[in-house]
């Protein structure tokens, strides 16, 4: 049986507050926003894999989503990992952390001179078993593009992008076909997309 491992992974400018992990060191204080962030060196997703999956959670049906907070040394090394929001199941905590700091490799922050410099960095570790799909998040986000001559994306934005994404929808914009005016004229055009997932209450019929 196959057990699965989803990643996702966003810097942080800030200490994150949220409740303290004894299992490794905790993180110490560092500088202000680096002027270039640090960036893992490979697919995160390769840091925590399946075999990492302790087997009594599979008996138990135990998940969980693990949310860390990293010191990058500037040597790329993971120094220290905290959990900031936990499971509330403490071996999935531990193996978290215990797995980032032991695989992730990070090509360090940079400050304005460009010299290497240590950073924090958040990464998320969710536990499924198979066949579970998660419940959706109550999310509102805004994304506008500006979709050029040829069909390129010129520009893009996004407002509000949840914190479990697994990807900026900006990194992966499509290449549309090139719009064109009423006249066959090739023409620039703007466009804004809301995505919306609210929970909503039960009717008196549910």
């Amino acid at each position: 049986m196959y057990k699965f491992i989803t990643l996702l992974a966003v810097t942080v400018s800030a200490p994150v507050a949220a409740q303290e992990s004894d299992i490794v060191p905790p993180v110490r204080m560092l500088p202000i926003e680096p002027a270039e962030k640090a960036q893992p060196t490979e697919n995160p997703a390769n840091w925590v894999t399946t075999a990492d999956y302790p087997n009594w959670a599979e008996r138990t049906g135990s998940q969980g989503r693990v949310v860390t907070e990293l010191v990058i040394e500037k040597s790329g090394r993971v120094s220290a990992c905290r959990v900031t929001v936990s499971s509330d199941i403490p071996d999935l905590d531990r193996i978290a952390c215990a797995k980032l700091m032991q695989r992730g490799r990070f090509k360090p922050a940079r400050d304005e001179k460009g010299i290497p410099i240590a950073s924090r960095y958040e990464q998320a570790v969710r536990f499924v078993l198979p066949g579970a799909k998660s419940l959706p998040s109550e999310r509102h986000f805004v994304l506008e593009y500006l979709v050029d001559r040829d069909g390129s994306v010129k520009e893009c934005r996004v407002e509000g992008l949840p914190d479990d994404a697994e990807k900026n929808p900006c990194d992966v914009a499509p290449t549309f076909e090139p719009p064109r005016s009423e006249d066959g004229t090739l023409e620039q055009r703007r466009y804004r997309l809301t995505h919306i997932v609210e929970r909503l209450p039960l009717s008196d019929e549910d």
